[in-house]
């Protein structure tokens, strides 16, 4: 019964870590018609560098974080392999919600905006760090079978459309 139950705890924390993820990169896309396109157009080029960074930083971190999440992907495994472990995954998300957080002061609707983005990525990553304590809590054997199981079950193959209006 505990297996199953972590099993599905863990799906559900790969599915909040994905959203999270999503919810930065739209921050991030947010971010570049906000703050850098109008930068480029008063022609402020070296405020539009900081802008075109922070949008690719961010931005790179959120696919990363999707694809780490919700479909493990080989190239997040080469690049990133702190990816894939929860514990990493818990410190992308606390690194991305501090930053964000505290990004805006100016703005009310952006400072909210902000402010919601970074506690549901500090929510998440709260969440991680417990689960992963859970984890470490247990025989090597379960945590092994455990990480296989949602490896495996991500790297099944997806049905396509017309297998699926076959069947």
């Amino acid at each position: 019964f505990q297996h199953s139950t972590m099993r599905s705890s863990q799906a559900l924390l790969r599915l909040a870590g994905g959203g999270a993820s999503a919810l930065v990169v739209l921050a991030c896309t947010l971010y570049f018609f906000v703050d850098l396109l109008p930068h480029v157009a008063a022609g402020n080029f070296l405020r539009a560098l900081h802008f075109t960074a922070e949008c690719v930083l961010l931005g790179g971190a959120g696919v990363a974080g999707v694809l780490a999440e919700i479909r493990p992907h080989p190239w997040v495994s080469e690049n990133f392999p702190y990816l894939t472990r929860l514990s990493g995954r818990s410190c992308l998300y606390i690194f991305l919600g501090m930053y964000v957080i505290g990004r805006r002061e100016r703005s009310a609707w952006g400072r909210s905006f902000d402010i919601f983005v970074g506690v549901v990525c500090l929510a998440v990553a709260t969440a991680a760090m417990v689960f992963a304590r859970r984890l470490s809590s247990l025989p090597p054997q379960l945590q092994e079978s455990l990480g296989r199981e949602m490896h495996a079950a991500s790297t099944q193959p997806q049905p396509t459309m017309e297998q699926m209006s076959t069947s």
